[in-house]
């Protein structure tokens, strides 16, 4: 039995192992370099695309287009969900080294 203390977070993610339930996996400081720069490049989408809508919302409210903002809002919600499942879909690629 081994004298340091476990974290209930590590212990919790044992069991997991243990049955199967969760995979660990060793990402290399390339991997990692890639996904962090993965992400600030999506997350600096996904703020360009709120910034857009922001002013084209507030474009429609000065011009009294008020029945637009839903559309615009609706359109925003949209640009970032698919731009986070890109996101996701090139981070999982990266993990399982298929990054190109």
């Amino acid at each position: 039995m081994s004298n340091e203390l476990k974290s209930a977070w590590e212990i919790a993610l044992e069991k997991m192992e243990a049955s199967g339930e969760a995979r660990v996996e060793e990402l290399s400081e390339e991997q990692k370099e890639a996904i962090a720069e993965t992400r600030r490049k999506y997350r600096a989408r996904i703020a360009e695309a709120e910034i857009n809508a922001a002013a084209r919302i507030r474009g429609a409210l000065e011009s009294g287009q008020v029945d637009q903002i839903r559309g615009l809002q609706e359109e925003l919600s949209r640009e970032r969900r698919k731009l986070e499942d890109r996101m996701e879909s090139k981070v999982e690629a990266i993990r399982e080294g298929k990054d190109d």
